[in-house]
Order: structure tokens, then sequence, then C-alpha cells
């Protein structure tokens, strides 16, 4: 019944144009890794929807084919499949990923992108609405902007909304069309702010890693170092939870299946205790076998499950 009144209390306020997006609670998860997610309200959550099922259609026919994340028909295992092809094809491959993405995100740029296709000025506002409700301040210096301009630019979208995932994608479009079409490389996957390249020839590998670099620093982002590698395919290209070989040969990334097995014993324990539906566990295994059964995996399998 609350969420009946607020939804029309929220249809009002957008066709009076006093919308105003609510404060987050944030919170922080440790799985995969350590990260601050923030809850919009209810209300909030419902403009977001909204607005992405409005502008949505306008901007997925121009995303590249290879790119996977928060798309329909697309997801982890499309990604994966994909993945696995370039990595039988290919004898070399680049892997890369974006230092705090979503928190180098810069609204301006955004904005601008965004306003490329979408037309409608009340759209537009409503966008710079949740875009102004939450910010990130990192310390980075850029070459040839001025400082105080740099530090009172707003940047960062908050993990957590549906808008978010869908501007991310925005975001690194323009990144696909310039590997795809301007480097034209034809071995390209990308699922979020991880992606790769695969090629024939090693060095062409690293001169590509330099374009790109430039690339991003138009979009005000770069590379993380830690996770920059240039490797040969049969010793494994890691990507989505998997680990996939020149031989066609896919593994269950090890973090993975550890993070499974203790997050399993604790499932367990609070269904012997009462506390969680049996049937709940059940559920969560059978999710994860077919997640994992997408690599070679059955040894783990048995293993993770023999003592149960």
């Amino acid at each position: 019944m609350e969420e009946e009144k607020e939804v029309v209390m929220l249809a009002q306020a957008l066709r009076e144009g006093t919308y105003r997006h609510g404060a987050y609670r944030y919170f922080t998860i440790h799985e995969p890794k350590k990260r601050l997610v923030a809850a919009a309200p209810f209300r909030d959550r419902v403009v977001h929807h909204a607005v992405v099922r409005m502008i949505e259609p306008f901007f997925d026919k121009g995303f590249i084919e290879d790119s996977f994340a928060c798309r329909t028909g697309k997801g982890t295992h499309a990604a994966l499949r994909r993945c696995a092809e370039f990595t039988k094809r290919y004898p070399y491959a680049l892997k890369c990923d974006v230092t705090k993405y979503f928190p180098s995100i810069d609204h301006q740029i955004l904005l601008g992108l965004l306003r490329r296709r979408v037309a409608d000025e009340r759209v537009m506002k409503l966008i710079e609405e949740i875009l102004a409700s939450h910010s990130d301040v990192i310390e980075r210096e850029w070459n040839g902007d001025d400082l105080l301009e740099v530090s009172l630019r707003p940047r960062g979208l908050p993990i957590g909304n549906l808008t978010s995932q869908f501007f991310a994608n925005v975001y690194l479009n323009e990144l696909d069309h310039y590997v795809k079409h301007g480097l034209r490389v034809r071995g390209y996957v990308r699922y979020v702010d991880d992606f790769i390249l695969f090629d024939d020839n090693r060095m062409r590998l690293r001169e590509y890693g330099q374009a790109i670099r430039s690339k991003l620093k138009e979009l005000r982002l770069s590379i993380n170092p830690d996770k920059y590698r240039l490797l040969p395919c049969r010793l494994g290209v890691d990507f989505v939870g998997f680990v996939c070989f020149a031989n066609g040969r896919r593994k269950l990334r090890a973090a993975n299946a550890r993070a499974y097995q203790k997050k399993l014993k604790q499932k367990l324990w609070l269904a012997g205790r009462g506390l969680l539906p049996m049937a709940k566990v059940s559920e969560s295994a059978r999710a994860w076998v077919a997640h994992a059964a997408h690599a070679q995996s059955w040894g783990l399998r048995r293993e993770l499950f023999s003592h149960i």
C-alpha cells in the first residue's frame, strides 16, 4: 500500500518537474571482491528502470556484438563462449581492465554521449538528476588539464543502480567502436570494464595496448597495470570467472570455487540451525553447478559436494 502511494506521488512529481532523487543507503560487499554498493530508495529505483526502458533501444542497436554485460541475450556465459572461440583461433591475447571504472566515469563526458541519441530534454533532466545524486572523489592528474577544474568535475556511478550498469555500457561503447573500427581488431570481447584483444602477432597487440591507453585517456580512464597481461593463449586466458585454453579446455577459476565452497558451508550452517530452508541451499547449489558446468569441472564439483 505504501509503495502504491509512493508511485502516485512520484508520478505527480515527474509531471510537475519537481522530482528530486533521494539519499542512498551504502553498504559493503566482499564477493567477488570488496565493493561499496549504493541502494537507492524504492521510488528512485522505479525512475531508474523507467529511464533505461525508454532509452535502451536507441543505444543497444549501436553496441557491438562482442559487448556482453547487462544486455538481453548476452551475459557471462555468452561472453565465455566468445572468449573460448577467440582463444582457439588466435595464439596471443592482451587482457586489460580499467582502473576503478565506475568511480572514474566522468559525468560531463557521459552526458555528452547520452545527448547524441536522447533528444527529449525531460528525459535528459531526469538523467542529470540521477547522476547528480552520487559522485566519487578520485585523486588523479590529467596532462593538459587545469588541476582545479579536474577536482571540481563530478564523476562516478553508484554500483547498484540499473542506470549505472547501462551508462557504463554507453561510456565504453566509445572504446568498443575504436577497437573494432579504428584499430580493426577482429578478436575482441568485453564484459563491463574487463576486455581482451586477440591477434596472431604479439608486437601488434603491444601497439594496440598503447593506442587503447590513449583512447581511454580521452575518456579520463586508465588501464589497471596490475591486470594488464600479454600472454600466449595456450597458457590460458582468464575471463568472467573461467580460464579458456587454446586446446578448447575450460577451467573454473580456483578463487571462484573456493568462494562458493565458503558460501555453501555458511548456508549449510544456517540450515542446520533452522535459520535457512534447505530448499534454498539446494536451489543455490543447483545454480552453481549449472554455472560450473560451463567448464570441465566434474572432479571439482564432485569434491565440493562429497561431504554433503
